[in-house]
């Protein structure tokens, strides 16, 4: 059972198109980021190239350059957010 100091890392989450680095998905911090690497990696089979940490908001920003296209960083992100608004919880990704 998530707990509601948690239940944030279900918000959802969009895909964006850096114009240098590709696909990008920003997250609330870092227990978002950790859980959502999770997700991509041990769910999704999907690797970001690097992340940044935005010292003006605390929000980390995942970044895909060559690793993944945006269509399918756009595909796993949808399929994300549809688990999350249709279950109410989060992956297991133990």
């Amino acid at each position: 059972m998530l707990l509601d100091e948690f239940r944030y890392i279900l918000s959802k989450i969009e895909v964006k198109e850096h114009p240098k680095w590709g696909a990008s998905i920003e997250l609330i911090d870092y227990e978002h980021r950790d859980y959502i690497d999770d997700v991509l990696c041990g769910i999704f089979d999907l690797e970001y190239a690097f992340s940044s940490n935005e010292d003006s908001t605390g929000h980390y920003i995942l970044y895909f350059a060559e690793n993944a296209t945006f269509e399918k960083v756009n595909a796993v992100v949808t399929e994300i957010n549809r688990y999350h608004l249709e279950n109410d919880k989060e992956y297991d990704v133990e």
